[in-house]
């Protein structure tokens, strides 16, 4: 199935009538060149905008010096509450192409580019054509599903693969280049999730299991064989009832969860309580936005050894 979109029907979302005079301004040029060849100059790198900070490193080892990668949800930042800026606006309209992970993660996103002011901007979701797991009990947040498919890696390597096959869509020229790269970084992540499968086998079957602060982990949790037995949040941005708090805290009790886990970028205070009234610790899982200085597998590596950590 194609997954490019040509994105030209006009924005719902609030927040782009907002940013419309500014789109105005970025967005006014002629539309998108068809690949590198034909645009600046065979040297000129490809401008790509992904959505969110952990897509940075894979379309890095991907495309090398042949791409400019920019994120627009910053580091620390809830991509699914985030507002779009007037610089997330002028950074779609120039980009050459953008990765979004899709599955209803970034619906903010979609409608900044679907107000462009007529450009037309080739938008790939990398989610697209994978089976999600479907959500339960959340209000129905992600109707496609639940969104965090790249903390599973094999998903991820399935994301690696469709920017390889972009990359080389919009620059012919550097198609060895992208295949030879993507397969050097598949095998990095094979490589990884061997060694993180030797470390998850080291924890007691028995305490194999997850409580985290929002539902961000249930791929990861299913490829490295760990139950998940709870989140705190049930969805970002809705608190949960006191009713919620104290079912949460007899399950971890009955079930004898030694840790929970919250993520940085959401403010700590309720999961630290909870962590608190269960008896148990916390530690921090990443999702969206790797440890300072990191990439994909730095976040990946780090989750395997807090998770380690945390139930061994």
């Amino acid at each position: 199935m194609e997954r490019m979109r040509w994105i030209d029907r006009r924005g719902r979302w609030p927040v782009v009538v907002a940013l419309f005079a500014a789109l105005l301004l970025v967005a006014c040029g002629p539309g998108r060149t068809e690949n590198r060849s034909s645009a600046a100059g065979e040297d000129a790198a490809l401008r790509v905008v992904v959505s969110l900070p952990v897509f940075i490193s894979m379309v890095e080892a991907v495309g090398g010096e042949r791409v400019d990668v920019t994120a627009l949800v910053p580091p620390g930042a809830d991509p699914h509450t985030y507002q779009p800026t007037p610089a997330d606006a002028k950074a779609v309209a120039d980009a050459d192409l953008v990765f979004i992970n899709g599955a209803g993660l970034e619906e903010w996103l979609r409608g900044l580019i679907e107000s462009a002011g007529g450009q037309q901007v080739p938008v790939y979701e990398l989610a697209q054509g994978l089976t999600t797991i479907e959500e339960e009990d959340h209000d129905h947040e992600h109707p496609e599903g639940n969104p965090h498919l790249w903390l599973d890696p094999t998903y991820a390597i399935a994301y690696v693969r469709q920017i390889e096959q972009r990359l080389s869509e919009h620059d012919p020229g550097g198609a060895d280049h992208y295949r030879t790269n993507a397969d050097s970084y598949v095998a990095e992540i094979e490589a990884f999730d061997a060694w993180a499968q030797e470390q998850i086998a080291t924890i007691p079957p028995e305490r194999r299991t997850l409580v985290t602060y929002h539902d961000a982990f249930p791929y990861f949790a299913a490829h490295y064989g760990l139950e998940l037995v709870g989140v705190v949040v049930p969805s970002p941005g809705r608190e949960p009832s006191p009713r919620d708090l104290a079912r949460l805290v007899d399950e971890i009790r009955a079930q004898e969860v030694p840790v929970l886990f919250v993520e940085p970028q959401f403010n700590p205070r309720l999961a630290e309580r909870l962590a608190q009234e269960a008896g148990i610790t916390t530690q921090v899982l990443y999702s969206e936005t790797p440890p300072e200085g990191g990439g994909y597998l730095e976040l990946m590596r780090t989750n395997i050894e807090h998770v380690v950590e945390g139930l061994r």
